[in-house]
């Protein structure tokens, strides 16, 4: 994206969360991933997705809340071979310092993150401005990726034809 207009532009992307975000914002994790505001200066360009990184993250945090799930599931049942490795897989997986039951509850919508972009046009918002919410703006646009959505379907569909275990394999 490049503001070639006199104003800033001010962009909400989890691709941007991950190049320009501070080591400290990194380690809050997924929860916060997107919610970052990102200036972009007048006469400046910034790049504000990247369709491969996206897919890969998406399928990363999938597996991980998949393989977070089964080691709850494997908890519950008293399966401490199947919650180990489970558990390591989940892990492995996240990128923060998430535990496995906020890895477990990642959903749809977390995932979608990757692929919404939110800019506002002069006015900022977020915890540093007077606007909490970027809808409190006079002018916005919300830009959905259509390719990063269909990839995201895939990767649903597939996961749901995985899906969990059996509960015979459980316990």
């Amino acid at each position: 994206m490049k503001n070639n207009g006199e104003n800033a532009v001010f962009l909400q992307s989890v691709f941007c969360d991950k190049s320009y975000s501070s080591q400290q914002q990194q380690q809050q994790g997924v929860a916060n991933r997107g919610s970052a505001v990102h200036k972009v200066y007048p006469g400046t360009s910034i790049k504000v997705f990247d369709l491969y990184e996206c897919y890969r993250d998406m399928c990363a945090q999938s597996e991980a809340a998949h393989a977070a799930a089964v080691a709850q599931a494997a908890a519950v049942t008293g399966d401490q071979s199947l919650l180990a490795e489970a558990a390591v897989a989940a892990l492995a997986g996240s990128s923060g310092n998430e535990g496995l039951a906020s890895i477990a509850s990642l959903g749809v919508d977390d995932l979608r993150r990757h692929c919404i972009l939110r800019i506002s046009f002069v006015k900022g918002w977020g915890p540093d401005y007077n606007r909490k919410s970027i809808k409190e703006t006079p002018c916005w646009i919300e830009v959905h990726m259509h390719q990063a959505l269909q990839l995201l379907d895939i990767i649903i569909q597939s996961s749901q034809v995985s899906g969990p275990p059996p509960r015979d394999s459980v316990s």
